[in-house]
């Protein structure tokens, strides 16, 4: 049973979406500090707070409970429209609750960011990778690199932020109007919009990373979570189809200044199943009436584009590199409930890679785009698993599929979303 005292961290252990913000808010309803450390708005997930559910893509997880220190650390980056919207959206339903404190050193995805991806876009197309949605991180994130962005410590000082607008937009502009023929975006006007959507972060800028060091050595109870998923990390993921940050269990101790040896339980969350939103490899995709099925019940629809999600089977050999890259104690398995009233079942064992079998991915190389599914069946069943409080009242084939996860993985399996109500979950406690 998880006490106040923990450090636990939810990691995505798929391509992302795989219902982190469920068991999030689990845990973070148990700990007394809620970390986001990475990311951007792709880290979208739902909350529930007074019988009502908002959905949120900044704002940690805990951010409608009561007496909590909720932070936003400076390897997240932030859409300032966004993540002003969302607060005026908590605040004025009256479930913002927590103690927000938003570091200084988080960077500002602006205009500029988001139309050069539209402009991107009609060059390259927006399945290439994951960036090109028109959201600007990308950009914001290349910005950040080439050390010219513009970060929420700006916010508080208009007579920079005034001159760091008018140097990047020198820049930007001669992209809008030489290269792609576009009109140039007016330096003041982008200004005046930052102070305005300023306004509602000023109150909550400060040093978070100050209170996690300070929470660490309290052993206060502290949740850091990560959005998007391990196989879409830039440096480990299938790249170039990945995000253009770092979606790891290490990524919290660069962007929150967190020490390396800190105790900490990293919980792994994975769907029953796999899905993606991009055209990347996907070596258990399905195209048939099983995907479908799978897919409409899931509501496997992406959550910028609505485009529908490409599914497939479990992969074992990308789950087990997600855990071994990450340092995964634990496993929460998601949407259990999504394959009842399937006949037959699969989970990919291993590749097959030109008549040679592979159980590790290649995700620097070719081998995933060549790579067959070794196949391990299993007997589906058809009962309603919405009603079980206990892991006795499972059916015999959902145990049997845990088992099996839990005996590939290596770890244990201590939680399972059983049904889309919040409260369809199963803490197994061991």
């Amino acid at each position: 049973m998880m006490t106040g005292s923990e450090t636990n961290m939810i990691i995505g252990t798929q391509s992302g979406n795989e219902g982190k913000g469920r068991i999030a808010d689990f845990i973070a309803n148990r700990s007394d500090v809620v970390v986001r450390f990475q990311g951007s708005s792709n880290g979208g997930r739902t909350i529930l707070a007074c019988g009502e559910k908002y959905r949120i893509g900044y704002l940690p997880t805990g951010i409608h409970h009561d007496g909590k220190n909720c932070l936003i650390c400076g390897g997240v980056t932030l859409d300032l429209e966004k993540v002003s919207d969302e607060i005026a959206m908590l605040k004025e339903a009256g479930v913002l609750k927590a103690r927000l404190t938003i570091s200084k050193s988080c960077h500002l995805i602006l205009d500029y960011h988001k139309k050069l991806d539209v402009l991107d876009g009609r060059i390259f197309g927006h399945d290439r990778n994951m960036t090109m949605t028109e959201q600007g991180f990308g950009h914001c994130c290349s910005d950040k690199y080439r050390r010219m962005g513009i970060r929420a410590v700006d916010l508080l000082r208009p007579d920079i932020l005034h001159d760091k607008i008018k140097e990047v937009l020198a820049v930007k502009n001669e992209y809008f109007t030489k290269i792609y023929g576009e009109k140039p975006i007016d330096p003041d006007e982008l200004y005046k919009k930052c102070l305005r959507l300023g306004e509602w972060l000023i109150p909550y800028i400060g040093d978070p990373e100050e209170i996690v060091a300070s929470s660490v050595s309290k052993n206060l109870g502290i949740l850091f979570e990560a959005c998007d998923g391990a196989l879409n990390d830039v440096e480990r993921g299938s790249y170039p189809y990945v995000m253009p940050i770092s979606s790891l269990s290490a990524a919290a101790l660069a962007g929150t200044g967190l020490r390396w040896n800190s105790p900490m339980r990293i919980i792994g969350v994975a769907k029953a199943y796999s899905t993606r939103n991009d055209s990347g490899p996907f070596v258990t995709e399905e195209s048939s009436a099983v995907a479908a099925f799978m897919r409409n019940r899931g509501k496997e629809f992406s959550g910028v584009s609505m485009e529908p999600r490409r599914v497939g089977w479990l992969d074992i050999p990308a789950l087990k590199y997600a855990i071994k890259e990450n340092g995964v104690h634990a496993l929460a398995l998601t949407k259990l409930d999504v394959l009842t009233g399937i006949d037959e079942l699969k989970v990919c064992t291993a590749y097959n890679v030109g008549g040679e079998k592979k159980d590790v991915p290649d995700m620097a190389g070719r081998d995933m785009w060549n790579a067959r599914p070794v196949y391990r069946t299993f007997e589906g069943w058809r009962e309603d698993l919405s009603g079980c409080s206990d892991l006795r009242n499972l059916p015999i084939q959902v145990k049997e599929f845990i088992k099996f996860i839990e005996e590939e993985a290596g770890i244990p399996v201590i939680w399972v979303g059983l049904g889309a109500d919040w409260g369809k979950a199963l803490f197994i406690r061991r």
